[in-house]
């Protein structure tokens, strides 16, 4: 007789076990389909706010006939922290021309020194060594008369707390080479780390 009960009672327990285990891959799978479509949803708001920016930056190009649009004076982000923004141009002339895009910080002495896209450029501020880096499509830009474009840069944030002046110009394109006498257009813009 001690035998049937202990037998059926490893049966109960197993089938509790197994019904426990039923409930929780349930409660699991179903918060897993949450956090998928919470996702999702979050992937389709970056993508509508990024096209909205953009759409902005065009309106404003066109509306008040800018050569360069750059749709922030400050950017206020973490030492180090990188920030995707987008820059409009526009060909106000009645030909066809070619721009190119640049970057420039001002350091100690009031100089502006260049950045080349893709790589870390260091320069002195507050009497110490500092690091950032640009990320832009540095290619020649033609564009048809009365054309805009929208075009993105990463821009990495200085590694020391202060606050930085940056210089977007656009140039002209003549044999392959950006004009850098005179800008096409130009904007300043700053950048306070902490």
């Amino acid at each position: 007789m001690n035998k049937k009960w202990f037998k059926k009672g490893s049966l109960n327990l197993s089938i509790e076990a197994i019904v426990i285990v039923v409930i929780a891959f349930t409660v699991l799978g179903l918060g897993l389909g949450f956090v998928k479509s919470q996702i999702g949803d979050i992937s389709k708001t970056s993508s509508a706010v990024q096209e909205q920016i953009s759409q902005q930056i065009l309106d404003d190009l066109r509306t008040g006939n800018k050569k360069l649009s750059f749709p922030a004076t400050k950017l206020t982000l973490e030492t180090g922290a990188e920030s995707v923004q987008a820059i409009g141009v526009k060909n106000t002339e009645d030909k066809q021309i070619s721009l190119m895009l640049g970057f420039q910080v001002r350091e100690e002495g009031g100089i502006f020194q260049p950045f080349f896209s893709e790589k870390k450029l260091t320069f002195k501020s507050g009497g110490q060594d500092v690091e950032s880096k640009i990320i832009w499509d540095d290619s020649s830009q033609t564009l048809k008369a009365g054309e805009t474009r929208v075009l993105p840069v990463t821009i990495t944030a200085p590694d020391k707390s202060g606050n930085y002046l940056y210089k977007v110009d656009l140039y002209y394109v003549e044999d392959g080479k950006p004009s850098t006498d005179a800008p096409y257009d130009s904007k300043t813009f700053f950048i306070k780390t902490s």
